[in-house]
């Protein structure tokens, strides 16, 4: 953390191209971070759109109890300050940063206008929830699907039971749902024993009823796959629009509803590709991935809340040697984390309920 605190306070070199990549990440209570991480449009294309977390410059790690539109504009002006205005910034679509970042937009003096891009990943995953969550047939096969988990989870067939159902993220992960449903649907009982053939077919049986609505359900997967693979590998270009029909234009569309996905990517594809000059980001995922392993540290703490452990991040984004370690240890004090936690995060939940569970306690003598 002292040397996450080191990293933090370092100040980012002023340029022109940065690109900014944010959200905000929410454990218990009410605290959420919005995480601003930075990216020079240099190095994104010297490393050819690939991203690692060594790439990325942590330039906020702002503490707040009420995610607004406000607050995430006054948070990209505190960094605008520190970097000048970005080239970009890449997000995940939300309401509250898509109105911060408009307004922080309008704030800028820039030559050239701040490109907002919205992420892939999310994009797609929405027009999935735009097809589905209303959908009886999708409906009704996840009903079944967690049914059958519950009939195989503790049997002979556990193996065959079906994944477990997400509550975050859903909808960017549907392909572990289908790819369960089809591999089912190629089992042959055969190989099992009388009393595993029985059950399969008393339990499993249902799935045959959605085999064309399952083929439907991969082919629009196949679509968005074909977005997502380019814009991730390749970034965004003025080629982007005809390299994703080409893949598309490979898949078998008949029905209305894969038209009107196919439909639907193009112009997204071509909303974010217009008038741009060479290559530009459009996956957030680093920073999800970012968050990830924040939260295997946050994980750690005797309540997984949004803590001083928040300075893990700008310590594993960072390439550490030792002169940067002895550096750090050597200007940053424990008292100056104890200060930071205090001025950006407050009581911690855990402290509060120790304090509860005293107060209780020394009632009850």
């Amino acid at each position: 953390m002292r040397y996450g605190l080191y990293q933090l306070k370092k100040l980012p070199k002023r340029r022109d191209d940065w690109i900014f990549i944010l959200d905000h990440s929410i454990e218990f209570g009410k605290k959420q971070c919005l995480l601003i991480l930075g990216i020079s449009k240099e190095k994104f294309l010297k490393n050819n759109c690939r991203l690692q977390h060594k790439d990325m410059t942590v330039l906020a790690t702002d503490i707040i109890e009420s995610a607004t539109g406000q607050s995430v504009t006054d948070s990209l002006v505190k960094v605008a300050e520190k970097t000048g205005f970005p080239a970009q910034i890449v997000s995940d679509g939300g309401s509250n940063i898509l109105n911060g970042c408009h307004d922080f937009i309008g704030l800028s003096n820039t030559v050239q206008p701040i490109r907002q891009t919205y992420d892939v990943t999310h994009k797609t995953a929405l027009l999935l929830k735009h097809q589905l969550k209303n959908d009886k047939i999708w409906q009704s096969f996840c009903k079944k699907t967690a049914f059958s988990k519950k009939c195989l989870v503790h049997t002979e067939l556990g193996y065959l039971a079906p994944p477990k159902p997400r509550d975050k993220s859903r909808w960017q992960n549907l392909d572990m749902y289908i790819k369960w449903a089809e591999m089912i649907l190629s089992q042959k009982t055969k190989s099992m024993s009388k009393s595993e053939a029985e059950k399969f077919k008393a339990k499993l049986s249902w799935l045959t009823e959605y085999k064309p609505h399952i083929k439907e359900w991969r082919t629009m997967l196949n679509i968005l796959h074909a977005v997502k693979y380019e814009v991730k590998t390749n970034g965004f270009s003025n080629k982007t629009t005809d390299a994703v029909k080409k893949e598309i234009d490979k898949l078998t569309i008949k029905s209305q509803r894969l038209q009107d996905v196919k439909s639907q990517v193009i112009i997204y594809v071509d909303e974010e590709s217009d008038g741009i000059e060479g290559v530009i980001l459009g996956c957030s995922d680093i920073i999800e991935s970012i968050f990830g392993k924040y939260k295997n540290f946050s994980g750690k703490s005797p309540m997984k809340e949004i803590g001083r452990a928040i300075l893990t991040i700008p310590a594993f984004t960072s390439t550490i040697d030792y002169k940067q370690v002895k550096e750090a240890m050597e200007t940053i004090s424990a008292k100056e984390v104890a200060e930071w936690q205090k001025n950006n995060i407050g009581s911690s939940l855990f402290s509060k309920r120790k304090q509860a569970f005293n107060l209780k306690k020394e009632k009850s003598r």
